[in-house]
């Protein structure tokens, strides 16, 4: 086994499946747009806006960066700037969350949120060696009604650019089975469905995410193990958990050091466990550092790296043939950095 190495981890190539376009925000940005908003924000020097200690003060902060974004120019110039940050950290490809929820109440349509996502995806898709689809997460706070209008609109967008639906927001006192109706509104419009789990909630709501709403993905999932069926049927589907072990740490408080965390855990027992950053802007903490983070805290080698990688494009939503040329080149950029640090040929 060789070691893996900070830098080396660092120029990896990467997949990335759980990323929130308002959390990978700059905090520059948004303080320049609430300055352009009369936004008053809660510091005046940016570098101290993205300061938090739990998921509610989180969230608060997540509800200050909404209020700073108004317009489709807005949404296309974080956007593509979270495409330039993921491109620079490494990210090859990514599936980014975008939550209109957020800025509906706020009186923002969900049109403008889409039309300056949209052209900042495809401008990112002009300039930057970076692949990007969007997936609608709808804010699970607001309720049915909210979730079944997102299934429609995002069904009713290009599919190459919006891929999937998929839900976000706090666990505790939502009854997830409530949502039965818009993921089969989802799945019949041709969308891919998935939602955050068993991060700070049960893993009953894994289970009901795989069992009554038809997802494909579990975001977080971090109490899947408390359910060892649960995680047999998992592994035997081979269905994909989009982890973020550093947010888990940062933002949900549910470890209190990195090698706590159960993603070691669940690979080992087959889980298909990706790594993922979550909310870079936010928590200045890239997917860069996440695998650096993640390499130190489990003593994985370079081989368990690069194969976390691939296991990324395997748990994308990318077409089968775009799959097989992202494997190609990840393998074939491997192949070159190892020569590039004097190390043999991956086998």
């Amino acid at each position: 086994m060789t070691l893996a190495t900070e830098e080396h981890l660092r120029l990896l190539p990467k997949v990335e499946l759980h990323c929130h376009v308002e959390g990978a925000s700059r905090a520059s940005t948004i303080a320049d747009l609430a300055r352009r908003h009369g936004v008053a924000l809660p510091a005046d020097n940016p570098a101290d806006l993205y300061r938090f200690t739990g998921l509610n003060q989180f969230l608060a902060i997540y509800d200050v960066i909404c209020s700073s974004l108004r317009t489709a120019d807005d949404f296309r110039r974080i956007t593509y700037e979270a495409l330039e940050d993921g491109a620079a950290a490494g990210v090859r490809y990514r599936e980014m969350f975008f939550s209109p929820g957020f800025v509906i109440r706020l009186g923002v349509d969900v049109a403008t949120v889409w039309d300056g996502m949209r052209a900042g995806l495809l401008d990112a898709r002009r300039d930057l060696d970076i692949a990007c689809r969007l997936v609608l997460d709808f804010d699970k706070p607001s309720g049915v009604a909210h979730a079944e209008a997102m299934a429609e609109f995002a069904g009713a967008q290009d599919r190459d650019l919006l891929i999937g639906m998929g839900a976000d927001s706090v666990e505790r006192g939502i009854d997830h089975r409530a949502f039965a109706a818009a993921f089969e509104s989802a799945a019949r419009l041709g969308l891919h469905r998935t939602i955050h789990a068993g991060e700070d909630g049960p893993v009953d709501n894994i289970a009901a995410a795989v069992h009554e709403l038809g997802c494909e993905r579990i975001d977080h999932g971090f109490r899947l193990l408390d359910d060892p069926v649960l995680t047999g049927e998992i592994v035997d589907r081979r269905i994909p958990l989009t982890v973020c072990p550093t947010s888990n740490l940062m933002i949900a408080n549910v470890i209190a050091d990195l090698a706590e965390h159960p993603l070691a855990e669940q690979r080992r027992l087959g889980v298909l466990a990706t790594v993922n950053s979550d909310d870079p802007g936010m928590m200045q903490f890239d997917i860069a550092d996440e695998y650096v983070a993640v390499a130190d805290a489990f003593g994985y080698s370079l081989e368990e790296m690069e194969q976390i990688s691939l296991d990324g494009i395997e748990a994308s939503w990318a077409p089968d043939e775009e799959k097989r040329a992202l494997r190609a080149r990840f393998e074939r950029e491997f192949g070159e950095l190892r020569g590039r640090f004097g190390l043999s040929a991956r086998v």
